[in-house]
Protein backbone atom coordinates (compact mmCIF):
# COMPACT_ATOMS: atom_id res chain seq x y z
CA UNK A 1 0.00 0.00 0.00
CA UNK A 2 2.84 2.43 0.86
CA UNK A 3 4.39 1.88 -2.56
CA UNK A 4 1.10 2.47 -4.34
CA UNK A 5 0.46 5.65 -2.37
CA UNK A 6 3.95 6.96 -3.12
CA UNK A 7 3.53 6.18 -6.81
CA UNK A 8 0.25 8.11 -6.84
CA UNK A 9 1.79 11.06 -4.97
CA UNK A 10 4.72 11.13 -7.38
CA UNK A 11 2.45 11.11 -10.39
CA UNK A 12 0.36 13.92 -8.94
CA UNK A 13 3.16 16.18 -7.73
CA UNK A 14 4.31 19.21 -9.78
CA UNK A 15 7.51 17.50 -10.89
CA UNK A 16 6.07 14.00 -10.96
CA UNK A 17 3.30 14.93 -13.38
CA UNK A 18 5.86 14.53 -16.13
CA UNK A 19 6.38 10.86 -15.26
CA UNK A 20 3.89 8.10 -15.97
CA UNK A 21 2.57 6.33 -12.85
CA UNK A 22 3.35 2.96 -14.41
CA UNK A 23 6.99 3.91 -14.70
CA UNK A 24 7.13 4.91 -11.05
CA UNK A 25 5.50 1.68 -9.90
CA UNK A 26 8.02 -0.30 -11.90
CA UNK A 27 10.94 1.30 -10.08
CA UNK A 28 9.30 0.88 -6.70
CA UNK A 29 8.97 -2.89 -7.11
CA UNK A 30 12.70 -3.68 -6.98
CA UNK A 31 16.07 -2.11 -7.61
CA UNK A 32 17.43 -2.42 -11.14
CA UNK A 33 20.94 -2.46 -9.77
CA UNK A 34 22.39 -4.03 -6.64
CA UNK A 35 25.90 -2.79 -5.88
CA UNK A 36 27.84 -5.29 -3.79
CA UNK A 37 31.04 -4.17 -2.12
CA UNK A 38 32.71 -7.58 -2.23
CA UNK A 39 35.60 -6.06 -0.31
CA UNK A 40 36.36 -2.71 1.29
CA UNK A 41 40.12 -3.31 1.02
CA UNK A 42 42.07 -1.57 -1.71
CA UNK A 43 45.62 -1.55 -3.06
CA UNK A 44 45.60 2.15 -4.00
CA UNK A 45 45.46 5.53 -2.32
CA UNK A 46 43.69 7.82 -4.79
CA UNK A 47 43.50 11.55 -4.20
CA UNK A 48 39.75 11.73 -4.97
CA UNK A 49 38.72 8.80 -2.75
CA UNK A 50 37.62 9.31 0.87
CA UNK A 51 38.27 5.71 1.91
CA UNK A 52 41.33 6.63 4.02
CA UNK A 53 38.84 8.24 6.44
CA UNK A 54 36.48 5.27 6.68
CA UNK A 55 35.44 4.40 10.21
CA UNK A 56 34.37 0.90 9.14
CA UNK A 57 36.83 -1.98 9.07
CA UNK A 58 38.32 -2.92 5.70
CA UNK A 59 38.02 -6.48 4.48
CA UNK A 60 36.04 -8.86 2.29
CA UNK A 61 32.32 -9.51 2.40
CA UNK A 62 31.68 -12.91 3.98
CA UNK A 63 30.82 -15.42 1.27
CA UNK A 64 27.60 -16.65 2.99
CA UNK A 65 26.33 -13.04 3.09
CA UNK A 66 27.27 -12.57 -0.56
CA UNK A 67 25.33 -15.70 -1.48
CA UNK A 68 22.27 -14.48 0.42
CA UNK A 69 22.36 -11.20 -1.51
CA UNK A 70 22.74 -12.94 -4.86
CA UNK A 71 19.91 -15.37 -4.08
CA UNK A 72 17.54 -12.53 -3.23
CA UNK A 73 18.58 -10.39 -6.19
CA UNK A 74 17.99 -13.22 -8.65
CA UNK A 75 14.63 -14.05 -7.09
CA UNK A 76 13.54 -10.40 -7.37
CA UNK A 77 14.57 -10.20 -11.02
CA UNK A 78 17.28 -7.59 -10.47
CA UNK A 79 18.95 -6.76 -13.78
CA UNK A 80 22.49 -5.81 -12.70
CA UNK A 81 24.90 -6.95 -10.02
CA UNK A 82 27.67 -4.37 -9.77
CA UNK A 83 30.72 -5.67 -7.92
CA UNK A 84 31.70 -2.25 -6.78
CA UNK A 85 32.24 -0.11 -3.73
CA UNK A 86 35.21 1.41 -1.95
CA UNK A 87 37.50 -1.57 -2.35
CA UNK A 88 39.26 -3.40 -5.15
CA UNK A 89 37.92 -6.79 -6.26
CA UNK A 90 41.36 -8.03 -7.28
CA UNK A 91 42.50 -7.98 -3.64
CA UNK A 92 40.19 -10.95 -3.03
CA UNK A 93 42.09 -14.23 -3.06
CA UNK A 94 38.95 -16.27 -3.67
CA UNK A 95 37.35 -14.02 -6.30
CA UNK A 96 36.40 -17.09 -8.35
CA UNK A 97 34.04 -18.23 -5.58
CA UNK A 98 32.11 -14.96 -5.83
CA UNK A 99 31.91 -14.92 -9.63
CA UNK A 100 31.09 -18.62 -9.89
CA UNK A 101 28.24 -18.40 -7.41
CA UNK A 102 26.48 -15.71 -9.42
CA UNK A 103 26.58 -17.86 -12.53
CA UNK A 104 25.32 -20.95 -10.68
CA UNK A 105 22.22 -18.92 -9.78
CA UNK A 106 21.65 -17.10 -13.06
CA UNK A 107 23.05 -17.13 -16.58
CA UNK A 108 21.22 -13.95 -17.51
CA UNK A 109 21.78 -11.51 -14.65
CA UNK A 110 24.39 -8.97 -15.71
CA UNK A 111 27.69 -8.80 -13.83
CA UNK A 112 29.52 -5.47 -13.90
CA UNK A 113 32.97 -4.96 -12.42
CA UNK A 114 34.78 -1.71 -11.69
CA UNK A 115 38.51 -2.03 -11.10
CA UNK A 116 41.76 -0.10 -11.11
CA UNK A 117 43.33 -2.94 -13.10
CA UNK A 118 46.61 -3.09 -11.18
CA UNK A 119 46.18 -6.70 -10.03
CA UNK A 120 44.14 -7.89 -12.99
CA UNK A 121 46.35 -10.91 -13.56
CA UNK A 122 46.02 -13.43 -16.35
CA UNK A 123 44.10 -15.71 -13.97
CA UNK A 124 41.64 -12.98 -13.00
CA UNK A 125 41.18 -11.85 -16.59
CA UNK A 126 40.47 -15.45 -17.58
CA UNK A 127 37.90 -15.72 -14.79
CA UNK A 128 36.10 -12.64 -16.14
CA UNK A 129 35.81 -14.42 -19.48
CA UNK A 130 34.96 -17.84 -18.04
CA UNK A 131 32.14 -16.53 -15.84
CA UNK A 132 30.82 -14.24 -18.56
CA UNK A 133 31.21 -10.97 -16.73
CA UNK A 134 29.27 -8.52 -18.87
CA UNK A 135 31.32 -5.37 -18.30
CA UNK A 136 34.76 -4.64 -16.91
CA UNK A 137 35.35 -0.93 -16.41
CA UNK A 138 38.96 0.04 -15.73
CA UNK A 139 39.63 3.49 -14.29
CA UNK A 140 42.80 4.94 -15.82
CA UNK A 141 43.10 8.55 -14.72
CA UNK A 142 45.94 9.70 -16.91
CA UNK A 143 47.63 9.26 -20.26
CA UNK A 144 51.16 9.58 -18.89
CA UNK A 145 52.77 7.84 -15.94
CA UNK A 146 53.61 11.08 -14.16
CA UNK A 147 50.01 12.27 -14.15
CA UNK A 148 48.38 8.90 -13.49
CA UNK A 149 50.69 7.90 -10.64
CA UNK A 150 50.26 11.28 -8.99
CA UNK A 151 46.50 10.62 -8.81
CA UNK A 152 46.31 6.86 -8.24
CA UNK A 153 49.12 6.47 -5.76
CA UNK A 154 50.74 3.04 -5.32
CA UNK A 155 49.68 2.00 -8.86
CA UNK A 156 51.81 1.83 -12.02
CA UNK A 157 50.43 2.96 -15.36
CA UNK A 158 52.48 0.57 -17.50
CA UNK A 159 51.26 -2.41 -15.45
CA UNK A 160 47.62 -1.35 -15.66
CA UNK A 161 47.79 -0.72 -19.41
CA UNK A 162 49.45 -4.10 -20.00
CA UNK A 163 46.77 -5.82 -17.93
CA UNK A 164 43.98 -4.21 -19.95
CA UNK A 165 45.55 -5.33 -23.22
CA UNK A 166 45.99 -8.82 -21.78
CA UNK A 167 42.29 -8.96 -20.86
CA UNK A 168 41.35 -7.93 -24.40
CA UNK A 169 43.65 -10.59 -25.85
CA UNK A 170 42.35 -13.37 -23.58
CA UNK A 171 38.74 -12.56 -24.45
CA UNK A 172 39.44 -12.38 -28.17
CA UNK A 173 41.48 -15.58 -28.19
CA UNK A 174 38.57 -17.36 -26.49
CA UNK A 175 36.22 -16.13 -29.22
CA UNK A 176 34.02 -14.63 -26.51
CA UNK A 177 31.89 -11.51 -26.76
CA UNK A 178 32.07 -10.81 -23.04
CA UNK A 179 33.21 -8.90 -21.11
CA UNK A 180 32.67 -5.54 -22.77
CA UNK A 181 35.87 -3.71 -21.88
CA UNK A 182 35.66 -0.03 -21.02
CA UNK A 183 38.38 2.36 -19.93
CA UNK A 184 37.50 5.66 -18.30
CA UNK A 185 39.32 8.71 -17.09
CA UNK A 186 37.86 10.76 -14.26
CA UNK A 187 38.52 14.36 -15.19
CA UNK A 188 40.31 16.22 -12.43
CA UNK A 189 42.21 19.51 -12.42
CA UNK A 190 45.36 17.37 -12.24
CA UNK A 191 44.66 15.43 -15.46
CA UNK A 192 42.14 17.28 -17.63
CA UNK A 193 44.94 18.44 -19.94
CA UNK A 194 45.45 14.78 -20.93
CA UNK A 195 41.86 14.00 -21.83
CA UNK A 196 42.33 14.04 -25.60
CA UNK A 197 45.59 12.12 -25.32
CA UNK A 198 43.82 9.46 -23.27
CA UNK A 199 41.06 9.08 -25.86
CA UNK A 200 43.57 8.85 -28.70
CA UNK A 201 45.50 6.15 -26.84
CA UNK A 202 42.50 3.93 -26.12
CA UNK A 203 39.94 4.52 -28.86
CA UNK A 204 39.92 1.44 -31.07
CA UNK A 205 41.81 -0.59 -28.46
CA UNK A 206 39.23 -0.98 -25.69
CA UNK A 207 35.58 -1.45 -26.64
CA UNK A 208 34.88 2.01 -25.27
CA UNK A 209 37.01 4.85 -23.98
CA UNK A 210 35.44 7.78 -22.19
CA UNK A 211 35.84 10.75 -19.91
CA UNK A 212 33.67 11.37 -16.87
CA UNK A 213 33.37 13.88 -14.05
CA UNK A 214 34.31 13.14 -10.48
CA UNK A 215 31.73 13.67 -7.75
CA UNK A 216 32.25 15.07 -4.27
CA UNK A 217 31.30 11.85 -2.44
CA UNK A 218 28.69 13.64 -0.34
CA UNK A 219 31.02 16.53 0.39
CA UNK A 220 33.99 14.47 1.58
CA UNK A 221 36.19 15.14 -1.46
CA UNK A 222 37.35 18.71 -1.96
CA UNK A 223 37.62 18.33 -5.72
CA UNK A 224 34.72 20.13 -7.39
CA UNK A 225 33.12 18.33 -10.34
CA UNK A 226 34.43 19.67 -13.64
CA UNK A 227 30.87 20.14 -14.91
CA UNK A 228 29.76 21.78 -11.63
CA UNK A 229 26.26 20.46 -12.25
CA UNK A 230 23.70 21.34 -9.61
CA UNK A 231 20.12 20.17 -10.01
CA UNK A 232 19.04 19.69 -6.41
CA UNK A 233 15.50 20.74 -7.21
CA UNK A 234 15.05 17.46 -9.11
CA UNK A 235 14.77 14.10 -7.34
CA UNK A 236 17.88 11.92 -7.61
CA UNK A 237 17.18 8.78 -9.63
CA UNK A 238 19.56 6.67 -7.53
CA UNK A 239 16.97 6.32 -4.76
CA UNK A 240 14.71 4.55 -7.25
CA UNK A 241 17.33 2.55 -9.12
CA UNK A 242 20.29 1.57 -6.98
CA UNK A 243 20.74 -0.59 -3.88
CA UNK A 244 24.34 -0.34 -2.59
CA UNK A 245 25.48 -2.86 0.01
CA UNK A 246 28.72 -2.32 1.91
CA UNK A 247 31.01 -5.21 2.79
CA UNK A 248 29.50 -5.68 6.28
CA UNK A 249 25.95 -5.79 4.92
CA UNK A 250 25.11 -2.14 5.64
CA UNK A 251 22.79 -0.73 2.98
CA UNK A 252 24.13 2.69 2.02
CA UNK A 253 21.86 5.43 0.72
CA UNK A 254 23.61 5.53 -2.66
CA UNK A 255 26.97 4.77 -4.25
CA UNK A 256 28.41 8.06 -2.94
CA UNK A 257 27.59 7.17 0.67
CA UNK A 258 31.09 5.78 1.25
CA UNK A 259 30.88 5.37 5.03
CA UNK A 260 27.27 4.23 5.31
CA UNK A 261 26.23 7.52 6.91
CA UNK A 262 22.78 7.36 5.35
CA UNK A 263 22.21 3.68 6.03
CA UNK A 264 18.67 2.36 5.58
CA UNK A 265 19.32 -1.00 7.23
CA UNK A 266 21.43 -4.13 6.94
CA UNK A 267 20.91 -7.20 4.75
CA UNK A 268 22.25 -9.50 7.45
CA UNK A 269 18.94 -9.11 9.30
CA UNK A 270 16.50 -8.08 6.55
CA UNK A 271 15.91 -8.87 2.91
CA UNK A 272 16.53 -6.68 -0.10
CA UNK A 273 12.79 -6.61 -0.75
CA UNK A 274 12.00 -5.42 2.79
CA UNK A 275 14.65 -2.71 2.76
CA UNK A 276 13.81 -1.48 -0.74
CA UNK A 277 10.24 -0.73 0.26
CA UNK A 278 10.57 0.12 3.93
CA UNK A 279 9.10 3.31 5.35
CA UNK A 280 12.49 4.94 5.86
CA UNK A 281 13.40 4.69 2.18
CA UNK A 282 9.94 5.79 1.10
CA UNK A 283 10.23 8.87 3.31
CA UNK A 284 13.59 9.73 1.76
CA UNK A 285 12.14 9.41 -1.72
CA UNK A 286 9.25 11.65 -0.79
CA UNK A 287 11.61 14.33 0.51
CA UNK A 288 13.29 14.30 -2.90
CA UNK A 289 9.96 14.55 -4.70
CA UNK A 290 8.98 17.47 -2.48
CA UNK A 291 12.21 19.31 -3.33
CA UNK A 292 13.58 18.83 0.19
CA UNK A 293 16.59 16.63 -0.52
CA UNK A 294 18.72 19.08 1.46
CA UNK A 295 16.91 17.90 4.60
CA UNK A 296 18.77 14.58 4.23
CA UNK A 297 22.34 14.93 5.52
CA UNK A 298 23.92 12.79 2.79
CA UNK A 299 21.88 14.30 -0.04
CA UNK A 300 22.30 17.86 1.22
CA UNK A 301 26.08 17.52 0.92
CA UNK A 302 25.91 16.02 -2.59
CA UNK A 303 26.95 18.30 -5.45
CA UNK A 304 25.88 16.05 -8.30
CA UNK A 305 22.49 14.34 -7.95
CA UNK A 306 21.82 11.88 -10.77
CA UNK A 307 18.89 13.13 -12.78
CA UNK A 308 18.79 11.75 -16.34
CA UNK A 309 16.83 13.84 -18.89
CA UNK A 310 13.79 11.59 -18.91
CA UNK A 311 13.49 11.48 -15.10
CA UNK A 312 10.99 14.12 -13.97
CA UNK A 313 11.39 15.94 -17.23
CA UNK A 314 14.89 17.36 -16.99
CA UNK A 315 18.37 16.82 -15.69
CA UNK A 316 21.71 15.75 -16.97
Amino acid sequence: MARQQLGERLAGSPVGSLVKPLLMRRYLRRPEEVDIEVTSSCDADCIMCPRRRMSRNPGPMALPLFRKIVDEAVELGVRDLVLNGYGEISTLRNYRDYLAYIRTKSRSIRILVNTNGMRMTEALASAYVEYEVDLVNIAIDGATAATYEGIRKDLKLDTVEANVRQLIAIRNQAGANRPFIMVQMLLLPENEHEGEMFLEKWTGVADQAGLSGVVSRVGSVKTIPISNRKSKAKPCFLLWRQFPILSDGTVALCCDDWNGQGSVGNVTTQSIKELWGNQQRQTLRQLHVDGRAQDIDVCGACQDPRTPPWWFGSGR
